[in-house]
């Protein structure tokens, strides 16, 4: 199959190329998480579990209001752009406008949810201060687009890496300096929009696109926007809302002591969506005039899901004794959630093969449904394990979850692609 593959003459799909865009991301990746790495562990200690909670607190509920931006846009454009490269430098210009309006559209509706929230007035300030992170991320992921389709994704990494070694570099010499929570956030801002004019600059290179301000956008690529960001939208609620809810159902303190757990197994669910967002243009050209046989697909899912549950079995055994080393004992029980929290990645990377495949065939609906389900369960999950099992119940919904969308998605998937002739 994989001989098939790398010749076929139909399409330009190439497994090599693919490993190659994954190998760039997953090394700035690694580089970029081993200094944020240093960084984490320098701003927990020093702030300590209620600090870092108000700390984690100001991230998650701004970085939340992401999905506002209708980040569905990106995938879209990334598609339409790998089957018509002659025509991306129009699809950017036309939809451009669209990404600005959803900017200002997710900074109203932050700012707007910070005076309904329970949260005292200083974290409200902290919270409307860094909202302005949004339009950060709202540009960012534009331009990331323009590297992605033109399969140039070494410079996602370089700016990766250069926005992490700014933002930790001179974090710790601020924290060594005695600054507090509000200083951190202001270097975390200003760090990311100095590279993000870099990135802007270089961008022009590969593709110089007009800022039209006007919103238009092609219908295929607005349908498709629309399912994309449902799917991250619903994603985010089933799986990702889980820091914020701890916020406004206990303190800061356990924000904290969830937050380090949360932090060090959301590393390997970022690698894997760095696999998928490599593979993912490539797929789109392979799956336009080729089919995979059903063995070599699910000997893909069943080798992830062997080789990182391996992994993470072993380090559930050492888990809160690293946490403790590295934390401090006051992080005690964030180790202890985070043996078992981690057994969650497996089920993800189960999934990948199978999501990038429905994305690629336009199937992202049947994503739409599996994630639906999970946000439905989520939400009440994690209520009745909080006040059932305490903070580890958080990581039991989790868990519960991830295995039955897992399911549900190989199950799905397999009917669905095989049904339209994309199995053999």
């Amino acid at each position: 199959m994989l001989r098939k593959i790398l010749n076929t003459k139909n399409t330009d799909f190439s497994l090599i190329r693919g490993l190659k865009n994954a190998s760039y991301m997953s090394v700035g990746n690694l580089i970029s998480q081993f200094v944020g790495l240093i960084g984490f562990i320098f701003i927990a200690r020093l702030f300590g579990p209620k600090n870092y909670g108000i700390y984690t607190t100001v991230l998650a509920f701004v970085t939340f209001f992401h999905l506002f931006l209708f980040g569905g846009l990106a995938k879209a454009i990334i598609r339409e752009g790998s089957k018509r490269k002659e025509d991306f430098e129009q699809i950017l210009e036309t939809t451009i406008g669209v990404r600005i309006l959803f900017i200002i559209l997710a900074l109203f509706i932050c700012l707007g949810a910070t005076f309904f929230t329970n949260y005292p007035d200083y974290l409200k300030l902290f919270i409307i201060i860094y909202s302005s992170e949004i339009v950060y991320y709202g540009l960012d992921s534009f331009i990331g687009v323009i590297y992605q389709t033109t399969e140039k994704m070494q410079y996602l990494a370089y700016f990766s890496v250069s926005t992490r070694v700014l933002v930790t570099g001179l974090s710790i010499i601020f924290l060594f300096l005695g600054a507090g929570v509000l200083t951190i956030l202001i270097i975390n801002l200003l760090c990311k929009f100095a590279v993000l004019i870099v990135n802007f600059l270089y961008s022009k290179r590969y593709i110089r696109f007009k800022f039209n301000i006007n919103p238009r956008i092609a219908s295929p690529i607005l349908k498709s926007m629309f399912i994309f960001t449902l799917i991250k939208f619903i994603n985010v609620l089933a799986v990702k809302i889980d820091i914020l809810m701890i916020s406004l159902l206990s303190t800061s303190r356990d924000v904290g002591i969830y937050g380090v757990a949360h932090e060090i197994a959301r590393e390997g669910l970022l690698l894997r969506n760095i696999v998928a967002t490599a593979f993912f243009p490539i797929a789109v050209k392979f799956f336009h005039s080729n089919a995979i046989k059903i063995k070599t697909l699910l000997t893909y899912s069943i080798a992830l899901f062997s080789a990182v549950f391996a992994g993470c079995f072993l380090l559930s055994f050492f888990a809160q004794d690293l946490v403790i080393l590295v934390f401090g004992i006051k992080y005690n029980h964030s180790g202890y959630i985070l043996s078992y929290l981690i057994f969650y990645l497996p089920l993800a990377f189960l999934t990948l093969p199978f999501a990038t495949s429905l994305q690629a065939t336009h199937n992202e609906k049947i994503l739409l449904v599996v994630y639906s389900l999970g946000a439905a369960l989520n939400a009440p999950l994690n209520i009745i394990f909080f006040y059932k099992y305490g903070l580890i119940g958080i990581a039991y919904s989790t868990l519960v979850v991830f295995f039955v969308q897992s399911l549900s998605i190989s199950f799905l998937a397999l009917r669905k692609l095989k049904a339209q002739g994309y199995l053999e």
